[in-house]
């Protein structure tokens, strides 16, 4: 039997609500030469049970326990026999024809060992937008992976370099980038231009929603790790190592403003401008802190931030 072009891995977690979308979206693709591996991360709903009321052959149920979606994500892989990787997170979906495209630009590129990655989509309150990509202008690709934000439903990846090249299950935020870094060090990378076939839902439970969780304090300690000598983040350009640590900052500071943490977001928000002073934000953090300072309640402006940092927090949703 000739196997599957494609593996298509998600991993969930009590998601049991969310999952049938991204499940059907898969299975109605027009491209149907695939392998859905969906990765239970030691769910307590009703998970398996959502999973075995399909009876498509092309799905494959695995069962962990509950180790983080790096370690989900890398059982899938090792369960992977497809010529290429892709993957989708159960709270999204994809659009019908997803895969039918990436096929032909595979066989149109003779089936690259390659990164592959197309654009991404948000769906909220019904309305679905593109995100602008950044174009890879960059002379040092490894800028580029710290700039650009691809989030791991985007991408496309030869099975033999994931087979070789693991997510790092030591990290639960930017574990993607740091696993790029890895990749496009040793790998081409290459961008499939007007593909927009992967659609991220923008709601609450994200994992990076810095209202209820403090994604930037785990992302620091991710660029701790990346930028030393022995990985190969530490080639990325000292100009985009600042940026994306004063980036980090105001996330947390960002995270404490929602949380009224009045002290700690002041001292974020100055460390933010001082790791890089000549930002494009460096006038709003100003801003804030005037804010802070001599504003009694945190709660009459932080609906202003929230508008004003929206698409930032849209190119950090994946």
């Amino acid at each position: 039997m000739e196997p599957p072009f494609f593996s298509v891995i998600i991993p969930t977690h009590n998601r049991a609500h969310m999952l049938p979308k991204a499940i059907e979206s898969v299975l109605k693709q027009t491209f149907a030469n695939l392998e859905l591996i969906i990765v239970d991360d030691g769910s307590t709903d009703n998970t398996m049970e959502v999973v075995k009321s399909y009876s498509d052959g092309r799905i494959r149920y695995v069962w962990q326990e509950n180790l983080e979606r790096s370690n989900a994500r890398n059982n899938g892989i090792k369960n992977a026999v497809g010529k290429y990787i892709c993957f989708l997170d159960s709270d999204d979906y994809y659009l019908d024809d997803r895969l039918e495209l990436l096929f032909n630009k595979i066989k149109l590129l003779n089936e690259p060992l390659a990164m592959l990655y197309t654009g991404i989509c948000f769906e909220k309150d019904n309305t679905i937008i593109p995100r602008e990509e950044i174009k890879n202008i960059f002379n040092n690709k490894m800028d580029f992976i710290i700039k650009a934000i691809i989030g791991v439903p985007q991408v496309c990846i030869a099975s033999g370099i994931l087979k070789k090249h693991f997510f790092n299950s030591n990290f639960h935020i930017g574990e993607d980038m740091e696993l790029w870094l890895r990749i496009v060090n040793e790998f081409p990378l290459i961008y499939l231009d007007n593909q927009f076939t992967v659609i991220a839902l923008v709601h609450d439970d994200r994992s990076v929603n810095e209202k209820k969780n403090n994604p930037g304090k785990e992302q620091l300690r991710l660029l701790k790790y990346i930028f030393k000598k022995d990985h190969t983040g530490y080639k990325v350009s000292k100009k985009y190592k600042k940026e994306r640590i004063s980036d980090t900052y105001f996330s947390i500071s960002r995270h404490n403003i929602y949380n009224n943490k009045k002290i700690s977001a002041i001292s974020n928000l100055l460390i933010s401008v001082l790791k890089k002073t000549f930002h494009q934000q460096t006038k709003h953090k100003f801003y804030l802190i005037y804010k802070l300072i001599f504003k009694q309640k945190i709660n009459e402006y932080s609906q202003n931030l929230e508008n004003n940092i929206d698409n930032l927090n849209h190119r950090e949703e994946v």
